[in-house]
């Protein structure tokens, strides 16, 4: 399943099957991790060790390299820029004030590393987490369900606007739409297809405000699930080695300070 359709990928593996409060555990592990890790050699581990993950969870190739194409523009104006702001050690290359060192050049490895493991840890909790899961955990933790169910659609509704995107640019370009010329020209040769995306978003939303008045959204009763979260064995085993985990990564960061 592209990841443009929806992020979510179905299955019945260990960790689609771990509660949703565990995962969000481990994603604050994980991101804390990603932070504290020193180096590009503990960076290399945790993202491979993501990967590793996420193929146990039945996770395909094909929707870890359509992560990997989403996060390559990142990575490369990270790997470009980041040498200009942390320049250290002898300069590889001067262009006046600002230059290229080793130092430079090793902090915007490091720097891309870790948005790739950020990126694939909080995949980790997207793709093998349904939406209707991922609010009940959050309202357990005490979040409002209006907010919850707000963050649902976000998370649920961004893919099928991007699929939008792409479908009337497509369709534009079936008519004969073609953009070129300097910056500033492409940009203003978007403009029919923005507004389109605009209008069609717009049907979207009010299309999708009927159907939650028509579902009782709102209503003051008391809301039931039909599946409601319970920790099991597995999943205390789990958030036990995670907090584990956080307490020795906590430790030795306050170390190295």
């Amino acid at each position: 399943m592209s990841l443009v359709r929806d992020f979510y990928v179905p299955g019945h593996s260990w960790l689609h099957q771990l509660d949703p409060r565990v995962k969000l555990w481990g994603v604050t592990v994980g991101v804390l991790a990603a932070f504290a890790l020193p180096g590009w050699g503990p960076q290399v581990a945790l993202l491979l060790g993501m990967h590793l993950l996420l193929r146990s969870a039945g996770i395909s190739w094909g929707v870890l390299r359509a992560i990997w194409r989403q996060m390559a523009l990142l990575v490369i104006i990270i790997l470009l820029l980041q040498p200009f702001f942390s320049p250290d050690g002898a300069a590889i290359v001067a262009w006046g004030p600002l230059q290229w060192t080793w130092g430079g050049i090793h902090a915007a490895v490091v720097l891309a590393l870790r948005a790739l493991a950020i990126a694939f840890i909080s995949g980790g909790l997207l793709l093998t987490t349904s939406p209707p899961a991922l609010v009940r955990a959050l309202v357990r933790l005490g979040l409002p369900y209006h907010w919850g169910f707000t963050i649902s659609l976000t998370l649920r509704f961004l893919p099928t606007i991007h699929a939008l995107f792409l479908a009337v640019r497509d369709a534009q370009a079936a008519r004969g739409w073609v953009t070129e010329g300097h910056l500033w020209r492409r940009l203003r040769g978007y403009l029919p297809v923005l507004v389109a995306v605009v209008v069609n978003t717009l049907r979207m939303s009010d299309q999708l405000t009927l159907a939650l008045a028509a579902r009782g959204l709102g209503a003051d009763s008391r809301r039931t699930t039909w599946r409601d979260l319970r920790m099991r064995r597995l999943d205390w085993g789990v958030l036990a080695l995670l907090t584990l985990a956080g307490g020795v990564i906590v430790v030795g960061w306050w170390g190295r300070l």
